[in-house]
């Protein structure tokens, strides 16, 4: 006769399964992302400057408008080169947009990411348009889609109310939140 499996026996099933499906998730996005290797010889299709690319919601309202001082494309790795780029982020409700300057940007898959290299500094006005928050931190991947942006490296916010440092930080887009992952300090100014 045999025996029924036990609940321990499927916990290890379900967490064996998730092992193999995160490795495999992992390995999708590693072979997603990679540039191109130093010397490989790329071919240009074609280049912008001084440009402005403006993506509408469903209601024609500007959703995303990515601005540069150059953009180069090479065709074999479809990927894009820019210069002094700047996203800037339409949410509803708000008048100003979220804005996402930095010195240089990799565009992969077709727009779907980009990396934001060097410094970056994120501004963001609140509702009432009485407090700029400001965010630098250095190369910052965003994903067009999911309206979400992250980064691993060290993050210093300032606005009205004092200055958080922290390491890691992860950026709803949508939602306007942002969550700090490690090492959070804060100064805060009592009003």
């Amino acid at each position: 006769m045999r025996s029924l499996p036990t609940k321990r026996h499927i916990t290890l099933w379900i967490l064996l399964l998730l092992a193999v499906l995160s490795w495999w998730l992992q390995r999708q996005e590693g072979q997603s992302f990679q540039p191109p290797e130093k010397g490989e010889s790329l071919v240009m299709d074609f280049s912008f400057s001084d440009f402005v690319i403006t993506a509408m919601d469903n209601n024609g309202e500007p959703k995303h408008r990515l601005l540069g001082k150059s953009m180069i494309h090479y065709v074999d790795t479809d990927f894009a080169e820019l210069t002094e780029p700047r996203l800037e982020v339409y949410r509803e409700m708000e008048l100003e947009p979220m804005t996402l300057d930095s010195e240089r940007a990799l565009i992969y898959q077709n727009g779907d990411s980009v990396l934001l290299q060097g410094e970056v500094v994120l501004l963001r006005h609140d509702e009432a348009r009485e407090n700029i928050m400001k965010v630098l931190t250095r190369d910052v991947w965003v994903y067009h889609d999911q309206e979400f942006a992250e980064t691993g490296e060290r993050v210093t916010i300032t606005d009205n109310m004092g200055i958080t440092t922290a390491k890691g930080m992860k950026l709803d887009m949508k939602a306007g939140t942002i969550e700090l992952l490690a090492e959070v300090r804060g100064e805060y100014v009592l009003q």
